[in-house]
Formats: structure tokens, C-alpha cells, sequence
């Protein structure tokens, strides 16, 4: 091979490195501009990836007995209550994922919420926009209804209705007064003042969802009202937009506030250090 076929061979080489360089850095960049565009999809659609889809549960449709014939007064007449199945969050909304939220929508940001939809303890524990340290996987909790129902919208989500949320509790088990069972087992929850703990810290119940027990009190959907006894399937929310009911119990509360059926009420734009939420779809 002469002096110049040796030329003509290094230039072809290096013109096919150099084309092989521009095919591997046009698909790189088609490869970015792809994925940014499903960002801002996901974005503009208000859809959320802070719940992989194992922390939610499936709950399977049933039926089953709402309501108590030897609690509060507003826990009879007891009634059946069909129940479509569902996918409900394993475990309470967390601080990181509520952040998430205000982040993408500064409407919902501390300091920037009108009265009317969450009082002057909204976000009472936060710093701006920044949840206490160290405590993301707690769940948030200085949340009005308004914000609960707002987040859970913008997640794809709703709150639970009472039926869904006392169906769920129930863990497809009947006439139990506590999420274990009816036993009073104090280990089992977070109450009587332990203060706020992570979410998942207790045990599941039958269905796998955690801490529908005590921790925090969870907004349900439902304005308050009393039952009126007869058959139900699928009940929409009852629309009371004044009172709203609260299940669940908290890290506040004693153990008969802890019982699946026990309906608790609050205003709808106040915050307290004992209610959070979690979300249905």
C-alpha cells in the first residue's frame, strides 16, 4: 500500500468516527427531549409520581356492616353498604410528598392560602417550604380539608368517603371494633400522646393498609351528617361543605376514639397537629 492509499484510508476512517459521533449524539439528545416532553406531560396533566403504584392497595369489592351497635350515637342505625373495589394509599401522605405539591402549585404554599380554605395553623410546622428535618416520612398534618381534597386531586386521587374508608379499615373482616380485632391491644397503634411517628410504623391491617389506627386523624370526603339506616352502594359524599368528618383516631387520642367506626367532625379549613389524609382512586 503507497503513501497515499494509506491517506485515503485514515481520512474514511476518521470521517466514519465522525459520523458515527454525530448518529450517537443525535439520538442522545432525541433521547433527552423525549423525556423531558413526558415530564411536562406528566406536569401539565397535574398527574403525580409521588405514589409508586405498590404504595397504593387494592380493595376488593364487597359488602359489609357500617357503623356500631354499641358506640356513639351517630355510629347507628347500623346499616349494609356495597362497596366497589378500589386502589387506597398504603400509608398516610407524607411531608416530602405534600412538598411536591405546593412546589408544583404555589397556591397551596404557606402564607399564600386564603383564610376560608385553611386557617392561620396551616403549615404551622413547616419552615417556608421546607417540612421539619428529618421528619419527610411523617405524615403531613396542619392540612385543612380544602388542602387535603386539593392535593389529592392533583395526585389523580380523592379522599375516601366514610364507607370507603370504614370498608377499608375493616380489612374484610366483620363486627370487629378495632382495625386488629376487638381486643384492646395497646402495641398495636399510635395513641395516648406518643406523638407523631412515620408512617408504617405499625403493623397492616387485613387488606394491607398501615396506620388507619391512630397516628394522625385522616379526612374522609363526607360532610357530616347522621345515618339514615336502609341499604347503600357506592354512597357519594354526603355535602355538608360546614362540618366534615374525621376517621381514625391519632397519637392524641384514647382508645375508643381508635374504633373503625367512630365519626369524628372539624371544620373544614382548620389545621391541626393530629389530622392528616391519604387517598383513594
Amino acid at each position: 500500500m503507497n503513501k497515499e492509499d494509506r491517506r485515503q484510508k485514515t481520512e474514511d476512517r476518521i470521517k466514519t468516527f465522525g459520523f458515527l459521533l454525530l448518529v450517537s449524539c443525535f439520538l442522545l439528545l432525541t433521547f433527552y427531549w423525549n423525556r423531558q416532553g413526558e415530564d411536562a406531560s406528566a406536569i401539565s396533566s397535574g398527574e403525580s409520581d409521588d405514589i409508586p403504584s405498590e404504595e397504593m392497595v387494592e380493595i376488593p369489592q364487597g359488602s359489609f356492616i357500617m357503623g356500631s351497635p354499641d358506640g356513639e350515637f351517630d355510629e347507628s342505625p347500623l346499616h349494609k353498604v356495597e362497596i366497589g373495589s378500589l386502589y387506597m394509599d398504603r400509608y398516610e401522605v407524607t411531608n416530602i410528598q405534600y412538598q411536591k405539591f405546593i412546589l408544583y402549585d404555589p397556591n397551596w404554599q404557606k402564607g399564600k392560602v386564603r383564610f376560608e380554605e385553611a386557617d392561620y395553623n396551616y403549615l404551622n410546622d413547616w419552615d417556608g417550604n421546607e417540612f421539619p428535618k428529618g421528619k419527610e416520612n411523617h405524615p403531613v398534618v396542619y392540612v385543612s380539608w380544602y388542602a387535603a381534597n386539593a392535593y389529592a386531586r392533583w395526585a389523580g386521587k380523592s379522599l375516601p368517603t366514610e364507607a370507603q374508608w370504614e370498608y377499608s379499615a375493616r380489612g374484610g373482616y366483620e363486627g370487629m371494633r378495632y382495625v386488629w380485632g376487638n381486643s384492646r391491644e395497646t402495641h398495636l397503634s399510635n395513641f395516648r400522646g406518643r406523638g407523631i411517628m412515620p408512617v408504617g410504623s405499625f403493623s397492616m391491617n387485613g387488606f394491607g393498609v398501615n396506620d388507619m389506627a391512630g397516628n394522625v386523624w385522616e379526612w374522609s370526603a363526607d360532610g357530616y351528617e347522621l345515618y339514615t339506616g336502609g341499604e347503600e352502594k357506592n354512597p357519594r359524599p354526603r355535602l355538608n361543605n360546614h362540618i366534615k368528618v374525621i376517621r381514625g383516631g391519632s397519637w392524641n387520642s384514647d382508645m375508643n376514639d381508635l374504633r373503625v367506626s367512630v365519626r369524628k367532625t372539624e371544620k373544614p379549613n382548620v389545621c391541626r397537629g393530629d389530622i392528616g389524609f391519604r387517598g383513594v382512586r
